[in-house]
């Protein structure tokens, strides 16, 4: 076991040997630190938090001392299996968290999780990207969760889930327009190219390039219920540029979304 620290929280965490390093070396030195700002920002406790990628559960620990209640959402089997085992570490926290074994995309039923690398390592997506190794897991609808869930109140939604979030955000759409909540949404573009190249792979560069645009503005239209964008250096972008900056960047990108200026005491 071991125990970590972010900020003012501390908590106690599994250091199997898959994990170990994120939680020495990645976690301790300013991993998404802006995630952790966002998080600072929204949270408070009377209204609840939902996680959708909880991974093994940095984050989720993390809000779990600030929210009402964490509902953290991880359908890839090691690492909700991690996931558990760091809540029951921490029995101050663990009454405050839910942990749920789904994905959430624009259907309900069974889906493809897909490996990246190996399961566990925070990679595997509903869309296929590296390999076709696979683990069928169960999905629903955000309606669905949050009734299944009894999930209400909430003051912010993280979306981190590797590629899938082109699917499930146009899916989110009605909810979205309907409570606006402030949205931290994590975009893989790297991810969504490999996977339309293994799912298309005699279409043309004119034709995948022209299907990677549709999607991205898909998604962003899907977005256009809030007035406030940043990037995760804490800058606005226009809403009006918010395409053209997604479709120039094929590295990760984190944005948060709301509805009222986002502004951090030392900006």
């Amino acid at each position: 076991m071991k125990n970590v620290v972010k900020n003012d929280v501390s908590f106690i965490v599994s250091d199997d040997e898959q994990f170990a390093s994120f939680w020495n070396v990645v976690f301790p030195n300013h991993w998404e630190d802006f995630t952790f700002q966002v998080l600072d920002y929204y949270l408070r406790p009377d209204q609840n938090y939902l996680d959708i990628g909880a991974w093994i559960g940095p984050t989720v620990l993390y809000a779990a001392s600030k929210a009402k209640q964490s509902f953290g959402v991880e359908p890839d089997p090691v690492a909700f299996e991690a996931f558990k085992k760091n809540i029951k570490l921490n029995p101050q926290f663990e009454p405050k968290i839910t942990a749920i074994n789904k994905a959430l995309s624009y259907k309900s039923g069974t889906m493809k999780l897909y490996k990246r690398t190996r399961f566990g390592d925070s990679s595997s997506s509903l869309i296929r990207t590296l390999s076709d190794d696979f683990h069928s897991v169960s999905v629903c609808i955000l309606k669905e969760l949050l009734s299944d869930y009894q999930i209400k109140d909430l003051s912010l939604i993280k979306v981190d889930i590797e590629g899938g979030e082109y699917l499930l955000i146009p899916a989110m759409r009605k909810y979205l327009k309907r409570h606006k909540p402030p949205l931290y949404l994590s975009l893989h573009p790297e991810f969504l190219k490999s996977y339309m190249k293994k799912k298309y792979p005699f279409s043309t560069e004119e034709k995948l390039k022209k299907d990677y645009i549709n999607s991205v503005k898909r998604l962003v239209n899907s977005l256009d219920m809030y007035a406030y964008i940043y990037d995760s250096s804490s800058q606005r972008i226009e809403r009006k540029h918010l395409a053209e900056k997604l479709l120039k960047n094929d590295e990760p990108i984190e944005i948060l979304l709301t509805t009222a200026e986002f502004k951090l005491n030392n900006s």
